[in-house]
């Protein structure tokens, strides 16, 4: 016979409370920034750093300030000590960072949300109250649109794969998002985020490998021959690179494109 021991998810508190674990701890970045030593991290003040962490994705990094309170304290209790803010980006989840209520989408994404901005700058807040550090996704899901000055914007889908790797407008618009991330000064704290050791990573670009997906919309496939021509003649490899299959897998073509 199978036994058990029950562990109620209680939706307002935790069965247990292990914040003892992270008395020392608290707030986080009291050690200073997370550093890579040797083979492991370590803050600042050389304490050593260890981290288990759950994954927030869309509209619950956006969560009202009652609930802000509550899920960082709930996480404390159960030993979570960081949170990774994933796709806040994404149009197909509402709220997200962009755009807060439902209702007419947005013609270009080249400003936040104030109400997005008001309630992470909470909820980040509050994880750092108890010991918890955040891991920023900066572009996941993010679908540019005309009025950001991209070419057939319609027609790219989430995160314009592959071409958001290589148009430079795009790229731009990556910087851009980028920079208003971390000089935004979160009134809860007085520090900008580049400035507030809470956070401990940061995934630049999620999962936009060039050879995992397919070159098959203008004017960017032009645009792709154009820079493996260029790149190509820098090497010294003779390639037909006007003829051809920009989607083929010789190994010209791979080593292009993990450059």
């Amino acid at each position: 016979m199978s036994r058990y021991i029950p562990f109620p998810a209680f939706p307002g508190d935790a069965p247990i409370d292990l914040r003892f674990l992270y008395e020392k701890d608290s707030p986080a970045g009291r050690h200073g920034f997370l550093r890579v030593d040797g083979d492991h991290f370590a803050f600042e003040d050389e304490t050593p750093a260890r981290f288990w962490g759950v994954n927030f994705n869309g509209g619950a990094n956006f969560p009202d300030f009652p609930e802000s309170e509550q899920v960082a304290l709930r996480l404390a209790k159960i030993g979570v000590n960081m949170v990774r803010f994933h796709q806040l980006d994404a149009e197909w989840n509402t709220p997200n960072i962009f755009q807060f209520a439902k209702g007419r989408r947005r013609g270009d994404t080249l400003g936040f949300d104030s109400e997005s901005m008001r309630r992470l700058d909470y909820l980040i807040h509050c994880l750092k109250k108890h010991g918890i550090y955040c891991y920023l996704d900066i572009f996941t899901y993010r679908k540019f649109k005309s009025g950001d000055g991209v070419e057939r914007a319609l027609a790219l889908g989430d995160a314009a794969k592959p071409y958001s790797g290589f148009d430079r407008r795009m790229i731009e618009l990556q910087k851009r998002t980028a920079y208003d991330f971390w000089t935004h000064i979160n009134p809860h704290t007085g520090l900008a985020y580049k400035d507030d050791p809470v956070f401990v990573m940061c995934e630049v670009v999620n999962e936009s490998e060039y050879y995992h997906f397919k070159l098959v919309e203008e004017p960017y496939v032009g645009q792709s021959r154009a820079l493996f021509a260029k790149w190509r003649l820098s090497q010294g490899i003779a390639y037909a690179a006007q003829a051809g299959d920009v989607n083929g897998t010789d190994a010209v073509l791979l080593d292009f494109k993990i450059q």
